[in-house]
């Protein structure tokens, strides 16, 4: 921990590494690992806002570095104090760039479950919460514990992992991290710490959480909306097939079976679509876009589609044949 002219810098650092099934796999399409790298930055920026207020700030470095089967970054966390007469030890509203790493659950902790633990623990699963332990001091945080509906699996956490949990913000910071995974990439993600490994999640288990966030109602509380648009990783569906390739807007599915208008005009989506024969209701498509919210409480957000990341057809029905109609009496006179 060190000085600056703001106040008190923790620093911090971890690693990540995409592990492929080749022997040989030292690289990763940027396509996917770019929405990974930005949502790490992310994750971190809100995760620290959501827990420090304005009381810190975080800046998130990276260098890359390449393994026996896998694609390594390391990043480090450089954590201001902006109250420069309360140091991080001092002011218990300060979570340091190591306690807010390892609330997050990218390095270890000795206490209750992170917010990767539970995301991986809780998919598709309802939970409810059961129990809040109380603890003897306020400078302990109390303790939570959660347990699945209908069965005896429980995970004990702390109220900073369940607020990051329930953050809009949080979860599509942790989707974009994923992104690599769950887009049929690197078969896992390893977390690291000084080489060592803390956690990791696989292809399997990233799906099933980042379907679990879509599924997600997460409407923005009144503090949280904002006017500028926010760019995010999202999965669509065809919802009507469309043959003009001049058509600006395609109507799609997104989220909970939410039907929405996207502007696909700056990408080659209609083009891509004539050229395979047309659209099909499901196709897929995995897309970074902007989404901008409403002026107006009651009005519908603007969706636009940056880049498409994925596409994946729909499954297609055979042709059928329709059985030649049996001769009828009359049909047979006419014949003669």
């Amino acid at each position: 921990m060190s000085e600056s002219d703001e106040g008190e810098i923790s620093r911090q650092g971890f690693q990540v590494a995409y592990y492929g099934d080749s022997p040989d796999d030292h690289s990763i399409d940027v396509e996917t690992l770019a929405p990974a790298l930005l949502g790490f930055g992310r994750l971190i920026r809100e995760s620290n806002a959501l827990l420090n207020g304005n009381s810190a700030r975080v800046k998130i470095l990276i260098t890359s570095d390449f393994e026996h089967k896998c694609f390594q970054i390391n990043f480090e966390v450089l954590q201001t104090a902006i109250q420069k007469l309360k140091g991080f030890l001092e002011d218990d509203r300060v979570k340091t760039a190591k306690e807010l790493l390892q609330t997050i659950g990218v390095l270890r902790s000795a206490g209750a479950g992170s917010l990767l633990d539970y995301l991986k623990w809780k998919r598709n699963k309802p939970a409810e919460k059961i129990q809040v332990q109380p603890t003897p001091t306020p400078t302990i945080p109390s303790l939570i514990t959660i347990q699945i509906i209908g069965d005896s699996n429980t995970i004990t956490i702390t109220p900073e992992v369940l607020k990051l949990a329930e953050s809009s913000r949080v979860l599509e910071a942790v989707k974009e991290t994923l992104t690599p995974v769950e887009m049929n990439g690197p078969a896992r993600v390893e977390f690291r710490d000084h080489d060592q490994p803390v956690a990791s999640i696989s292809g399997d288990e990233a799906r099933e959480i980042v379907r679990e966030i879509d599924e997600t109602p997460q409407e923005l509380p009144p503090m949280e909306k904002k006017t500028a648009p926010d760019t995010v990783v999202a999965t669509l569906y065809v919802y009507s097939p469309v043959f003009d390739e001049k058509a600006r807007r395609w109507r799609f599915v997104y989220k909970r079976n939410r039907r929405i208008y996207a502007d696909i005009s700056e990408t080659s989506i209609a083009a891509d679509a004539l050229k395979r024969g047309g659209s099909f209701v499901n196709d897929r498509y995995r897309v970074r876009m902007e989404v901008t919210p409403s002026d107006t409480e009651d009005g519908e957000p603007h969706y636009k589609i940056i880049a498409v990341l994925e596409f994946t057809p729909a499954p297609q029905q055979g042709s059928f044949v329709l059985p030649k109609p049996r001769p009828t009496k009359k049909s047979a006179k006419k014949r003669k």
